[in-house]
């Protein structure tokens, strides 16, 4: 047996041993961390990459949508950084669900627009790529057809990795993750037309708030942790408003409902991933001027308006139980680009914002 060979059988006893080593980075500090899985699934390395993951969306993937050599600086940037902070994704996870730990989270709804439906995915891609035998089931409510605005990004136009509305995970030891989109609309049979104003009638009239009806898997139990961002949608006053009538109508009454202490769903608010479009703030210009900033994506901005108005109305403790900065304002090189410097290729900056949801939704 050569050396090589014997060091591959190696490594393949140590993972069969259900054996892990985190390695991750803190406050510029590197920590070793030992452990031992005593769940019934084990750790694959490699992660998921090009439509390996069965809820990646293809226009998403920056592997699967180059066509010119500009765009392999997007897929390397992205990649390398998801590598690089893979084991910050596996110490969430391990914290998540190692051991006996996933008995203590059940039911998360995550709802938003697409970007949060990149935190979803993210969340789910890691956890059925990297942890074999970590989900009992999970479905994916793909599109017979997607609308997608750049025909360069839509090299799939319908059926799988497509585009969806509404995806699901069932993890074993009971843990749902469900996600549905706060604005459906192109599909009134799979999504809802405004969940958002559903939530505040269900916290006026019962003090909760339940999935609704159109989760792609049914649910089993109220809902435990909401996960909610409003989005690239909304501009200026309407952005604002909006991020009043979650903080007002939704979040704060259910902070508040002292009858319901222990049973009340935890709310995590993710403030919206920056924008980096060419502009003074990085924010997409609608218009004959918004094309001219529509060419390329700058690396970095100032600031990202959006979270600083979620900085401004939302406080933990107060209207949320935590608010989770994006904290991308350095990460325009890793936008999917070709004219979307909204979107993040994947895997890549969202991966980590997803693992510090998942770090967050473990400690409260």
């Amino acid at each position: 047996m050569t050396k090589s060979n014997f060091l591959s059988l190696q490594r393949q006893i140590i993972i069969a041993l259900f054996t892990v080593t985190f390695t991750y980075n803190r406050s510029n500090q590197e920590y070793l961390k030992l452990q031992t899985l005593e769940s019934d699934f084990f750790v694959n390395q490699v992660g998921y990459f090009n439509l390996s993951c069965p809820f990646e969306m293809a226009k998403l993937s920056c592997a699967y949508t180059e066509y010119e050599p500009g765009d392999r600086v997007r897929t390397n940037s992205s990649r390398n950084f998801y590598i690089e902070n893979i084991n910050v994704i596996h110490h969430a996870f391990w914290k998540a669900f190692g051991g006996s730990n996933h008995r203590r989270i059940r039911h998360i709804f995550m709802t938003g627009d697409s970007l949060t439906r990149q935190l979803f995915i993210a969340l789910a891609c890691n956890a059925v790529t990297l942890y074999d035998g970590i989900a009992n089931n999970v479905e994916v409510h793909w599109k017979d057809t997607f609308p997608c605005a750049n025909d360069r990004l839509c090299k799939i136009p319908g059926g799988e990795h497509s585009g969806f509305d509404a995806a699901s995970v069932i993890f074993k030891g009971g843990t749902e993750l469900h996600f549905v989109p706060h604005h459906g609309g192109r599909d009134r049979l799979t999504s809802e037309a405004n969940v958002l104003e559903r939530l505040a009638e269900e916290v006026q009239s019962t003090g909760r708030v339940t999935f609704g009806e159109k989760t792609a898997l049914p649910t089993d139990g109220p809902v435990d942790v909401l996960v909610y961002n409003v989005g690239i949608h909304y501009d200026g006053q309407h952005f604002r408003d909006t991020v009043n009538f979650f903080a007002n109508k939704v979040a704060f009454p259910l902070m508040n409902n002292h009858t319901n202490v222990r049973t009340r769903p935890r709310i995590i608010y993710v403030t919206t991933p920056t924008q980096h479009f060419n502009t003074p703030n990085g924010v997409f210009i609608t218009g004959k001027m918004g094309r001219k900033f529509l060419r390329k994506c700058v690396d970095e901005v100032e600031t990202n308006p959006r979270a600083d108005v979620e900085k401004e109305i939302l406080a933990p403790g107060v209207n949320v139980d935590v608010l989770l900065d994006s904290d991308d304002l350095n990460k325009g090189i890793m936008h999917v680009g070709k004219s979307d410097c909204s979107h993040y290729c994947m895997p890549g900056a969202l991966d980590i914002v997803a693992a510090r949801i998942l770090d967050a939704i473990t400690a409260i």
